[in-house]
């Protein structure tokens, strides 16, 4: 579409003129889109200019479309809440936040947990454990204080059978022990004396009367 042409005087209009710089430039009225499609059909071409009455907006026809230029939203202003400043109600508008106060308002504080020293994959378990859980209760009215609960750090399964694999390693038998030497391989606690099959170089048997 050309945008504009000066005609001399006198000079006849050629129609595809008065289509061109004339009624293809003009605000043409419409009552709605409705009446628009039926009374253009596909004769439109980019920067055409419409207004709808029941809306009441003005659309310009590009990228084949009708687009609004005077009703492109709802959005009247962009305002700055807490911790942020900068909005606008005009035009591109930026919105600037205060990292200080928005660190304060979701600040937690740690002071429960000084001195734990529990990695974060060993607070981890408690992971999905709520204030209303089995395993919560059984520490109510408890007295442990937090340098006892540390002594739990690196504990990775059942403690018992962690104590009884200890146990059996410090009574485990010695193999290397010589007939003479002085190294305890096993110790027995026993009421009854040991026979002549019960024991070998380097073992201990203790008998007590109950």
């Amino acid at each position: 579409m050309t945008g504009w042409k000066e005609w001399a005087v006198a000079e006849v209009v050629e129609a595809s003129d008065f289509q061109t710089y004339v009624q293809d430039q003009v605000v043409q009225v419409y009552a709605d889109a409705g009446a628009r499609g039926s009374a253009l059909g596909t004769a439109v071409a980019d920067g055409m200019v419409s207004y709808l009455e029941d809306t009441n907006s003005v659309e310009v026809y590009y990228s084949a479309a009708w687009n609004s230029i005077s009703n492109p939203g709802d959005i009247t202003a962009v305002t700055a809440g807490t911790g942020l400043t900068g909005g606008g109600t005009t035009g591109a508008v930026t919105l600037n936040a205060d990292y200080t106060a928005i660190g304060s308002a979701v600040n937690i504080s740690l002071a429960q947990v000084t001195d734990v020293t529990a990695s974060a994959s060993e607070v981890n378990i408690l992971d999905g454990v709520t204030a209303t859980s089995t395993e919560l209760n059984i520490l109510s009215g408890g007295t442990v204080t937090t340098s006892e609960l540390n002594y739990l750090g690196g504990v990775s399964s059942d403690i018992q059978t962690q104590l009884d694999g200890k146990v059996s390693e410090t009574n485990g038998a010695v193999t290397t022990a010589a007939a003479t030497a002085t190294v305890v391989r096993n110790i027995t606690l026993s009421t009854a004396s040991p026979g002549t099959a019960d024991g070998s170089d380097g073992d201990v048997w203790l008998v007590y009367t109950p």
